[in-house]
C-alpha cells in the first residue's frame, strides 16, 4: 500500500471554495485507490478549530491530520529570537527571495515540521499545493526517493500581478524556479497545462478540476429562483458582484428571484429586495435544483471556476463574462453565454428564461460539457496514470 504526504493549507472538508472542493476530490480518489494519506497544513489559512479537526478525522480521508504554525507562540522575545527569528533570516537568506516576485509563505519553522515528518516516515509521493509552498522541498535531503508532486491550483503570478513592486518577468522566472524542483507539475486547466509544458516540458500533467455527478439533476420545470449567484470575498468576487449589481441588475426584470450564497451575501446591499442571501449552505445541490441559471460575473483572476462546473453538473446554463470560461476546454456551445457588455450579460440571461426551446439547448450543451471534461472517470484515468496505476 502506497503513501502520500499531502500539503494542503486549508480545510478540505469545508467545501466553501474551489480549492477545497480540488482537494477535497482528490482525497476521495486516494481513498479509492486505497493510498494512505498523511496530511498536513497550516492553523491561519484553514482557520482550524478542534471542531474542524475532528470533522476531517471522522471523514477517513486521511489517516494523520498536521496542522502547523507559521511560526512559534511569541512568549518570550529573548527565546523567540534566538529560537526562531534568528533561523528565520538565515533560512530567507538561503531562499534567495526575489524583489518583485509572488509571496513565498515557506517559513523555517514550517519548513522544521515539514523535515521532521519527512525523517519519521518514508512516502512514495509527496504532493504541495501552491507554488507560495513548493520550497518545502528545496534542496531537502529527507525527500529521498519520493515522486515530487506540486499541484498548482493556478498561475500565481497572473493572481498577484496588481501587487505593489510586481514585476511580471520576476514573478515568472520565480514561479518557474519553484515548480521546476518537482518532478511532476499538476495543472488545473488547459491555458495553465499549456504555459507550464512550454517550459518544464514532460513533466506537466492536465489533471482537470473533477466532481461527482449530483444525485438528481433536475434543468427544466418550476423553479423557486430564477439565478443562482455564490461566490466568496475575495477581492476578484467584490469587483465582481459590485459590477454585476451595479451595471446589470439595473437592466433585469424587477420580478426575478435572484439566490446568492456565500461570504459575498455580506457585500450585497439590502436594498436589493429580490435577492435571497444564504451566507452558508452545507449542501449547494438543493440550491442548483431550485434555479434556473447560474451567473458568474467575474471580471478578474484566473483559473477553472468551480461555481462553473457546478452548475455544469446540474445542467444549468452559465451566464457569464470571459473570465468564467477561463479552463474550460471547449469555450463555446459548452453550456455558458458569455459576455463582458452589461447589455448583453442582461440580455443573455433574459433570452434563456423567455426561450424555451434555447433554454433546452443550452442546458443540454451544459450537462454535456460536465461529462465529457469534469467528471471523475475521466480525471481518475488522468491521476492513475501520472501516479503510475495500471
Amino acid at each position: 500500500m502506497k503513501r502520500i504526504l499531502y500539503f494542503f493549507p486549508l480545510n478540505p472538508v469545508e467545501r466553501n471554495s474551489g480549492s477545497r472542493t480540488r482537494a477535497l476530490n482528490l482525497l476521495k480518489y486516494f481513498k479509492a485507490r486505497d493510498f494512505k494519506v498523511d496530511f498536513i497544513t497550516k492553523l491561519v489559512w484553514g482557520q482550524y478549530t478542534p471542531e474542524s479537526v475532528k470533522a476531517f478525522e471522522n471523514s477517513g480521508l486521511a489517516e494523520n491530520i498536521w496542522v502547523m504554525q507559521r511560526k512559534p507562540v511569541k512568549k518570550n522575545p529573548v527565546k523567540y529570537f534566538f529560537s526562531y527569528k534568528l533561523w528565520h533570516i538565515l533560512f530567507e537568506r538561503k531562499l534567495k527571495l526575489v524583489p518583485g516576485s509572488i509571496p513565498n509563505h515557506t517559513t523555517w519553522n514550517l519548513r522544521k515540521h515539514f523535515d521532521d515528518l519527512l525523517q519519521q516516515q518514508t512516502y512514495d509521493y509527496i504532493i504541495i499545493s501552491y507554488a507560495y509552498w513548493a520550497d518545502l522541498i528545496l534542496d531537502n535531503p529527507h525527500v529521498g526517493k519520493s515522486v515530487t508532486i506540486i499541484d498548482t491550483h493556478d498561475l500565481l503570478a497572473s493572481q498577484h500581478q496588481n501587487d505593489i513592486g510586481f514585476d511580471r518577468g520576476v514573478a515568472l522566472g520565480d514561479e518557474l524556479r519553484r515548480v521546476a524542483q518537482f518532478d511532476q507539475v499538476w495543472a488545473i486547466s488547459p491555458e495553465e497545462t499549456y504555459f507550464f509544458s512550454q517550459f518544464l516540458k514532460g513533466k506537466v500533467k492536465h489533471i482537470p478540476m473533477m466532481m461527482a455527478p449530483p444525485p438528481k439533476v433536475q434543468p427544466l420545470g418550476e423553479k423557486t429562483y430564477d439565478l443562482v449567484y455564490v461566490a466568496t470575498d475575495n477581492p476578484h468576487n467584490l469587483i465582481s458582484s459590485a459590477w454585476f449589481f451595479r451595471e446589470v441588475y439595473p437592466l433585469l426584470p424587477a420580478s426575478l428571484k435572484i439566490c446568492a450564497i456565500g461570504p459575498i451575501t455580506g457585500h450585497i446591499s439590502e436594498e436589493y429586495k429580490n435577492v435571497t442571501r444564504i451566507a452558508f449552505a452545507d449542501d449547494l445541490d438543493e440550491y442548483y435544483l431550485q434555479a434556473s441559471i447560474a451567473i458568474c460575473p467575474m471580471l478578474t483572476g484566473t483559473g477553472v471556476k468551480v461555481k462553473v462546473v457546478e452548475a455544469m453538473s446540474h445542467g444549468l446554463p452559465v451566464v457569464c463574462t470571459d473570465r468564467g470560461l477561463d479552463g474550460l476546454p471547449d469555450k463555446t456551445n459548452n453550456g455558458c453565454l458569455c459576455a463582458n457588455d452589461p447589455k448583453e450579460f442582461a440580455a443573455n440571461i433574459i433570452r434563456l428564461l423567455e426561450d424555451r426551446s434555447f433554454y433546452e439547448t443550452v442546458s443540454a450543451q451544459s450537462l454535456a460539457s460536465f461529462h465529457q471534461h469534469f467528471s471523475i472517470t475521466g480525471a481518475y484515468q488522468k491521476l492513475d496514470k501520472a501516479l503510475g496505476i495500471r
